[in-house]
């Protein structure tokens, strides 16, 4: 079953050890997520929201990655694992981070956009979901292996960790290698733009500065958060009072992903789950299409 053959979806030959259960493997997680479409618009934001969550700007101040201590970097790897427990609505191992249909499974991740993930005694010769991030260019890979020691590097760390060797790597049944999440949306915006949003008055103000600039860019409800700085950030957003009040008069939308879906993908736009994003309709029908919604004036 392919799922984004686009982005680098890598099976294992049909005469590989391990086709039949990475295949069956692979077949439980698409059930678990209902669609292909489903695993691409969650995976979207997935990355994003875990990172984005751990920078937490709206307490720090921090913006990027790499302000992050090494600290909180690791703790990166914890937060994927919960959030794509969560996702696939899966409980945890006996022994590993996940039992999907009585397999147990670790997660392993790492954020140098390089394929060295750890692996500990307890989850060798088991199943791994390996995750690779790489925040720089916004793209990530996720791939399901069998951790044979075959696979493995002879040496080991002081916490008896290895890792897969580069033969072993080969034998990574890839759903995605070269996936693009969406980016942190501060990677985007020059120091001076940065300043403007987050001085442009109160957190309604702020938003619709935002969203008026940075139009047909995905952002998270995280960001949202960091840019309103007051209680109930969402309803900066909203009528009655939010920037919404400021834009559809303007004639820009502001769609989120979670109750306007349709409606995005009828405008071509690529989201998310949860994200939000603006929009200046191209011609009288998409006007027509967000006029009827509610969304402009």
């Amino acid at each position: 079953m392919s799922l984004l053959s686009d982005n680098g979806y890598r099976p294992l030959p049909a005469n590989h050890i391990d086709h039949d259960d990475l295949a069956a493997l692979e077949a439980d997680l698409i059930q678990a997520v209902k669609s292909k479409e489903l695993f691409e618009e969650k995976l979207r934001s997935f990355f994003r929201s875990a990172i984005d969550e751990v920078i937490d700007t709206a307490r720090t101040g921090r913006f990027f990655l790499d302000d992050l201590e090494k600290t909180e970097k690791t703790y990166l790897g914890t937060k994927f694992e919960n959030l794509l427990r969560d996702w696939l609505q899966v409980p945890r191992g006996i022994v590993l981070d996940l039992l999907i249909e009585g397999r147990e499974v670790d997660v392993k991740s790492t954020t140098k956009g390089k394929s060295d993930w750890m692996i500990p005694r307890e989850a060798i010769d088991r199943f791994c979901i390996v995750l690779r991030v790489n925040e720089v260019l916004s793209k990530c890979a996720v791939g399901l292996v069998r951790a044979r020691p075959g696979y493995l590097r002879v040496g080991k760390n002081q916490d008896k960790k290895t890792s897969f060797s580069a033969e072993g790597r080969k034998n990574i049944w890839w759903l995605v290698s070269d996936f693009s999440y969406t980016p942190n949306f501060w990677l985007h915006v020059n120091a001076q733009d940065r300043d403007d949003i987050m001085q442009a008055g109160g957190g309604s103000k702020k938003v619709a500065f935002l969203f008026e600039h940075y139009q047909e860019v995905a952002i998270s409800r995280v960001q949202i958060i960091a840019v309103a700085a007051q209680d109930d950030p969402m309803r900066r957003i909203r009528r009655g009072g939010g920037a919404r009040d400021f834009l559809a008069p303007k004639g820009i939308a502001v769609l989120y992903s979670e109750n306007d879906r349709e409606l995005m993908q009828a405008l071509g736009l690529k989201f998310g789950y949860r994200e939000f994003m603006s929009y200046r309709p191209k011609d009288d029908a998409e006007a027509q299409m967000l006029r009827s919604a509610n969304h402009i004036d």
